[in-house]
């Protein structure tokens, strides 16, 4: 009986102790949904557009690349990041730099839970804080703190079935307890994906068709470690290490024939089977020291920098060549091997400083970049063995640049806000072809300003504007006079004397509540670089070169809705059109203008099917218009469904998507060039199932040591 009272006792109390802990459980979801509500899904900020991640339905259950592609502005096209009026665009965890691209990165956004991401920053004309290279853009991913003494863990795999299969599996382990805090993810992929090319050079007399075949085999390790140490409330060290290696080998195969427009003969016919293979990998590593001055926002930082990328790849393929007129057949056997390696050092402080007038920063960057080349290339006659082609290429490019920034933000009142800041970037390069005995040298300083204003008369409508000044320096690839044979009758070949480019961008952008964005865009570049084809008729030779070939102009608009049509019902739109003028003054485009018209249209809607809100369907459509510059580019579209179910507790997640159901993102590009139509017909792998799983488990009570102070029995004594 005794123990019967106990166990009912024990129950009482279990079940009010519980009914007391969903008391408080609701109070703090209600608060939690309160201070929510006072966060708008998508905020204009002077110089950056804002989507705050945990607001919205669409991301419930997903990852980092979810949470982008749910992004305002932000367009994923395949492994590409893309963003609105900008060519490239480079990613940032909590303000820093992603050494990673591609496949890789997109890898590595996947590991990232979007239940850790506090919010996105759109930067499409970055401030003077940030680098001045390229007409790119930034993504800054703002992730939550972690909850102190927790630890927490994540489980991830996929499976994805396109022509071939691929495999994801990873692992997620984040840990804090009292002042140091650990992040490790792990990231194994492996798999074959599918590439093809079909391409026309339609010659005066005949007709020239190249079909490529590439099937890419890949393993990758993928790896990073985060550290972090606060000394005191005001002081903390990191320590981020990032890995990726990679073993990679692909089958190639290429058909190429040529016909004669009078009677439909084969005149030529060359097939090229072929093998790659290389064992790519990159390391970065980051420290940085954070100091805050006082209590009034002031803060120092320094980050030291470094970066190490090797890629040794070897091409062995195999030419069967035959010529009908007159009747000849020879059998060529090629070795191209080669080594890159890029090393990075880099130094920046960054010192912030509100004061009552006006809040400011600045500081300075110095980096220099190494980079090592080495190219062997022999052509034999598998028939006798004899040799036809041999060269060697030892390239070697240096790159030093230093930096100094100052910004200044000010508010007028509660209306108006402006911020200018001026960056100046001193380049000195030495490009040295050891082969060639080609040494090409420069040195040149200058300023890129920035001005941002914006003006907010209530809390539904905003109007900014911005202008931004930015530099394209030359990549290594570019600059390199070595040829890469991808045919023997078709190479690849860089340009040591490239020039820099240099880019005018101005910005237009209005915001009504979360509800509409929209964007106007001008840009300007000069000395616009492509890489462009060069034609020998008479020997059937193929030259792309790396050249400065236009003065550009550019100029669009964007609108994108995100709307609720019911409470089950998320969805967004968006809507781009941009116009374009190129003036070549090369030769071989007869100094003629070109311009043309481009766009597309993306519709997103995410589905809650059941009232606990754990399972969720998306189908996401997108369409690219036919567009016009030098060349012409067909339209192409892609429409997506996905599933996804949230079971224990929310703690697993399984998700399955199908991608590119019509299999209608393959597009064709065709431009004239030395009176030459060239077309291109490619095809990247994009109609695929795929199936994942996301395991998530932890603590979030690790005790806490308690250190007794050297006088505590004093402490004692005198209470």
């Amino acid at each position: 009986m005794k123990r019967l009272i106990i166990a009912i006792s024990f129950i009482c109390f279990g079940v009010a102790n519980a009914q007391q802990q969903k008391q408080d459980s609701i109070e703090k979801e209600i608060q939690a949904v309160e201070l929510k509500a006072q966060k708008k899904l998508i905020e204009r900020k002077v110089d950056r557009l804002v989507f705050n991640v945990e607001n919205a339905v669409s991301v419930v259950g997903g990852d980092a690349l979810d949470a982008l592609k749910a992004t305002p502005s932000v367009r994923i096209q395949g492994n590409n990041i893309q963003l609105v009026g900008k060519s490239s665009v480079r990613v940032m965890i909590n303000d820093k730099i992603t050494q990673l691209s591609g496949e890789a990165l997109q890898d590595y956004l996947k590991s990232i839970p979007s239940a850790n991401i506090l919010k996105i920053e759109v930067i499409t004309n970055p401030p003077s804080k940030y680098e001045a290279e390229g007409n790119s853009g930034l993504i800054n991913i703002q992730l939550k703190r972690s909850k102190q003494n927790n630890w927490s863990a994540t489980l991830r795999s996929s499976y994805l079935q396109a022509t071939y299969e691929r495999l994801v599996h990873g692992a997620n382990f984040n840990y804090k307890k009292d002042k140091f805090s650990a992040l490790v993810d792990v990231n194994y992929s492996y798999g074959r994906n599918l590439y093809t090319n079909d391409i026309f050079y339609d010659y005066p007399d005949y007709q020239w068709n190249n079909k490529l075949f590439n099937r890419n085999h890949r393993k990758n390790w993928g790896t990073l470690l985060n550290l972090e140490y606060a000394f005191t409330d005001k002081s903390s060290l990191g320590l981020q290490f990032m890995g990726s290696f990679t073993d990679k080998y692909s089958d190639e195969f290429a058909d190429n024939f040529a016909r004669r427009y009078s009677d439909h003969s084969l005149i030529h016919y060359y097939k090229t089977e072929g093998l790659s293979q290389g064992t790519p990998s990159n390391i970065s590593l980051n420290l940085n020291y954070i100091q805050k001055l006082g209590n009034d926002g002031k803060k120092l930082s320094v980050d030291a920098d470094y970066f190490d990328m090797t890629n040794p790849e070897a091409n062995h393929f195999t030419s069967l060549l035959q010529d009908f007129i007159p009747a000849t057949t020879e059998t060529q056997y090629s070795q191209n091997n080669s080594h890159q390696n890029v090393k990075n050092y880099s130094i920046k402080t960054d010192f912030e400083m509100p004061l009552s007038w006006a809040n400011l920063s600045f500081g300075g960057r110095a980096a220099s970049t190494k980079t090592k080349n080495l190219v062997d290339i022999n052509f034999f006659n598998q028939d006798n063995n004899n040799l036809i082609l041999s060269q060697k290429d030892h390239f070697e490019y240096t790159e030093n640049i230093q930096a100094l920034y100052f910004s200044a933000s000010k508010s007028f009142g509660e209306k108006w806000e402006t911020k200018v800041g001026l960056r100046g970037e001193a380049t000195q390069t030495n490009a040295n072809s050891i082969s060639t005995n080609e040494i090409t040298q420069r040195n040149y300083a200058k300023l890129f300003p920035t001005l941002y204003i914006m003006y907010k008369p209530n809390e539904n409508h905003s109007f900014s504007a911005n202008y931004g000044r930015r530099i394209g320096r030359p990549s290594w690839v570019s600059l390199n006079p070595a040829r890469w044979y991808e045919t023997p009758k078709s190479y690849t070949t860089g340009n040591p004397f490239l020039q820099p480019i240099f880019i005018n961008n101005v910005e237009f952008n209005y915001a009504y509540k979360s509800l509409l964005n929209f964007q106007l865009f001008y840009g300007k570049y000069i000395d616009n670089t492509a890489q462009i084809s060069r034609h020998n008729v008479a020997e059937n030779i193929t030259v792309m070169r790396y050249e400065n070939i236009s003065n550009d102009m550019f100029t669009g608009g964007s609108i994108s809705i995100n709307y609720k049509p019911f409470n089950w019902w998320e969805a967004s739109a968006e809507i781009n059109a941009s116009y374009s003028e190129t003036k070549p003054y090369v030769e071989i485009y007869s100094n003629h203008k070109y311009s043309g018209w481009s766009g597309y249209t993306t519709s997103r809607n995410t589905f809650t099917l059941n009232s606990k809100k754990t399972l969720f369907a998306s189908l996401n459509y997108e369409y690219s218009l036919p567009s016009k510059g030098i060349g012409t580019m067909s339209e192409y579209s892609s429409l997506d469904i996905g599933f996804k179910y949230l079971l224990l507790n929310k703690n697993l997640i399984l998700g399955l998507n199908f991608n590119d159901i019509f299999r209608s993102q393959q597009y064709t590009y065709k431009e004239v060039s030395q009176g030459i139509l060239q077309s291109f017909s490619q095809y990247y792998d994009s109609q695929y199932v795929r199936f994942s799983l996301n395991y998530k488990f932890g603590n979030n009570k690790i005790s806490v040591s308690s250190r007794a102070s050297g006088n505590q029995e004093e402490k004692n004594r005198a209470n």
